[in-house]
């Protein structure tokens, strides 16, 4: 059993939740990230520029389960105009190959955008996970808005695994986006393997107007 220590505002929380065996890739001689983001559903790389130039990569190398979409509707997010599906098995995994160093905290950032891309018109609900503990309980929408769940993980090793998993029958798991980004706060080396910070809220202060 697998303990997270999640840690939400001022509250913590333990939990123990079985160990997962997802799909572990041949990292020995392949690439590793600092900085991974993931365009799901993709077939290509693409580079999006705002306040700098990101990479976003397909997700082909990560994952080796389910079908890729690309939508009709036009995201200004490049990489909410494809989504990965999987109508197949109730937990599917991405396999997410980090430096070797693990003293450092991840931010980790899932996005979800239905946009009705399977024309059911019933936005499906499932779990996800991290290293087979719960990360969130996903619920999409009908909303021209992505959904996003974010947290600062600690994983243990060269790698960590995030699962979509199916909790209702005939509601089929999808993923958009998904980011592994490290930070190097101080404040934040308290946080030992296998423990969470879980974003609660975030809040513009000072500012005029919405920012994204």
């Amino acid at each position: 059993m697998d303990h997270l220590k999640v840690l939400a505002m001022l509250m913590l929380l333990s939990a123990a939740l079985p160990y997962l065996q997802a799909f572990k890739p041949n990292t020995d001689n392949g690439p590793r990230y600092h900085d991974l983001r993931i365009d799901c559903g993709s077939l290509h790389e693409i580079n999006v520029t705002r306040s700098g130039s990101v990479k976003w990569q397909p997700d082909g190398q990560f994952v080796k389960s389910g079908e890729n979409k690309i939508l009709t509707s036009n995201q200004s997010h490049t990489q909410m105009n494809t989504l990965r599906f999987f109508p197949n098995g109730t937990r599917n995994c991405y396999t997410l190959p980090f430096s070797l160093n693990d003293n450092l905290t991840t931010l980790f950032r899932a996005g979800f955008y239905y946009g009705n891309y399977d024309g059911h018109s019933k936005p499906p609900s499932f779990r996800l996970e991290i290293d087979g503990n719960l990360w969130a309980n996903v619920t999409t929408s009908m909303s021209e808005e992505p959904i996003y769940y974010e947290l600062l993980y600690k994983y243990d090793g060269s790698y960590a695994t995030v699962c979509l998993v199916r909790t209702t029958d005939g509601e089929v798991p999808f993923i958009s986006s998904l980011e592994g980004t490290f930070t190097y706060f101080d404040s934040y080396q308290f946080m030992d393997n296998k423990t969470a910070l879980y974003l609660h809220s975030m809040i513009n202060y000072g500012a005029n107007k919405s920012v994204q």
